[in-house]
């Protein structure tokens, strides 16, 4: 009797689909865990911005100022009319020494889950006195803070996080 060694078409096509399945799973699960780290990475931004602005303040005896206007750190961001990029967004840390470089969002660009074509993106705002720093449209896996919780955005309770000088009027802006 001969006997064939190898393989059938349909053992092979077995395989071929198996593979493919478990290829799928592992980047999904993969891509899920690579927006958890853009999110963990987003809030330590924002907590050592807010370490470097408090300091700018302790030593010049106001924030970094905009003029009352809000400034990004994403070409091409107006947050639907409201904002405008600025490569220096939080003016004068830098040259003040209090960071060594402004950030931007890990993944950055538009987010369409966000109203309008607004980017993910660190937008800043100050009049001297006081400040708000948000990430804007930018979590992908977390959830947005429950109020009265660290990084929570009274104004933009479902698309933003925020830090603040705990001004209450800030929360208008």
């Amino acid at each position: 009797m001969h006997k064939n060694k190898g393989f059938t078409l349909i053992e092979l096509i077995v395989v071929t689909a198996i593979i493919g399945l478990l290829s799928a799973v592992v980047l999904t699960a993969l891509d899920s865990a690579r927006a958890k780290t853009r999110d963990t990475t987003r809030k330590a931004e924002i907590g050592e911005l807010q370490k470097a602005i408090t300091h700018y303040f302790t030593t010049n005896g106001s924030y970094p100022t905009t003029a009352g206007v809000w400034l990004s750190s994403e070409i091409g961001d107006t947050c639907g009319g409201g904002c405008s990029y600025n490569a220096n967004w939080i003016p004068s840390i830098v040259g003040a020494n209090m960071i060594q470089k402004l950030p931007n969002d890990p993944k950055g660009g538009i987010n369409n889950a966000c109203t309008g074509t607004q980017y993910r993106a660190y937008v800043y705002r100050s009049d001297g006195q006081h400040y708000k720093l948000i990430s804007n449209c930018s979590l992908e896996k977390d959830a947005y803070p429950a109020a009265g919780s660290k990084f929570y955005d009274p104004q933009r309770a479902t698309w933003a996080i925020q830090v603040t000088d705990s001004y209450t009027a800030t929360a208008a802006w």
